[in-house]
């Protein structure tokens, strides 16, 4: 009796590993013949995966342009500060001090330390009191030292502003509020619409790769009666389609990815003559490996989740007569 149920479990096994085994050689050979399908009509495919392409690259160039922007040295000059008015003198051992706790701070991601002298000449430069300010027998503005905050969450700078004020050493702390408000407001905004231009792009791509679906099951019709005809499942005649889908996606993200390598070098010149022009460290990035691999899982998965939705629905209303 042992024996018997050993041999049967032994036998159970064997069969699920060869199903496994068919398994996986029917989707390799799924894989294989949906692309060798796709590629036989080389026009077809080349101009969807070039419309794919442009679709998918539109948010990638936008926000590529933005964060150009971001990492230029306007930019960052308009990122909100501290100002730290020092109660002691900037060579006296209470400023270095100061100075050394607010840079080892993870809070803080730069403190600079301005000298009186320094403020001072930056003031008559700006004010145009320049004789004024030397006819005085003592330098009366303090020192200072410049901070940015590591985050620009306003709660968090106000935290920082707090902290800061308890410091020994610390005379006064400014800070505008009001334009940290605005700055997160604004990049906010800019998030949001690159977030929605991507979402909208994005249903355009599962429009595309659904619509194509769409047209090679009416063209297979009467194939998909005759197999359905014979017992198979829906979800068995829609695997090609699936790998249909990952392929179109797949391909489309990798002419996106092209076509943003292009423009980049097409832009890198004239840009660069801006930038020089205006004197601005403004620069264009190209996408790093892994925005690039990040790329062609968002291709592959927009066309897998257009195939399983749009097939699935033609499919249901096909039925063998």
């Amino acid at each position: 009796m042992n024996k018997r149920s050993e041999g049967g479990a032994e036998l159970s096994v064997v069969r699920r590993s060869e199903r496994a085994r068919a398994w996986g050689r029917h989707h390799r050979r799924l894989v294989s013949q949906t692309l060798i399908a796709l590629v036989s009509a080389p026009g077809t495919l080349a101009m969807t995966w070039l419309v794919i392409g442009i679709a998918l690259s539109m948010p990638i160039l936008l926000g590529l342009g933005l964060r150009a922007v971001a990492q230029t040295d306007s930019a960052r000059a308009l990122e909100p500060s501290i100002s730290v008015y020092l109660s002691v003198a900037s060579d006296s051992p209470e400023a270095v001090s100061l100075l050394d706790t607010l840079r080892r701070s993870p809070k803080v991601s730069t403190a600079r330390l301005i000298t009186e002298q320094q403020a001072l000449a930056t003031f008559a430069a700006q004010s145009g009191f320049g004789e004024i300010l030397n006819a005085l027998s003592e330098n009366p503005l303090p020192a200072m030292i410049e901070v940015l905050p590591a985050t620009k969450d306003g709660a968090s700078v106000q935290l920082l502003v707090q902290w800061i004020s308890g410091l020994a050493g610390v005379d006064e702390v400014v800070f505008d509020a009001a334009w940290m408000a605005r700055l997160q407001a604004l990049v906010i905004l800019l998030d949001r619409v690159i977030f929605a231009s991507a979402l909208l792009f994005s249903v355009g791509v599962i429009l595309i790769i659904g619509n194509t679906l769409r047209l090679t099951i009416a063209s297979q019709r009467s194939e998909i009666e005759i197999i359905k005809l014979f017992g198979a499942s829906d979800r068995f005649v829609q695997r090609p389609f699936i790998y249909r889908g990952f392929w179109l996606g797949l391909g489309g993200a990798v002419m996106a990815w092209l076509i943003v390598q292009v423009s980049l070098i097409f832009l890198a010149g004239p840009v660069e003559q801006m930038a020089q022009a205006y004197r601005s460290s403004f620069a264009l990035s190209v996408l790093t490996f892994s925005e690039s691999l990040r790329l062609l899982l968002v291709g592959g998965g927009l066309g897998i989740a257009a195939s399983w939705v749009s097939v699935w629905r033609h499919l249901k209303q096909i039925q063998p007569k």
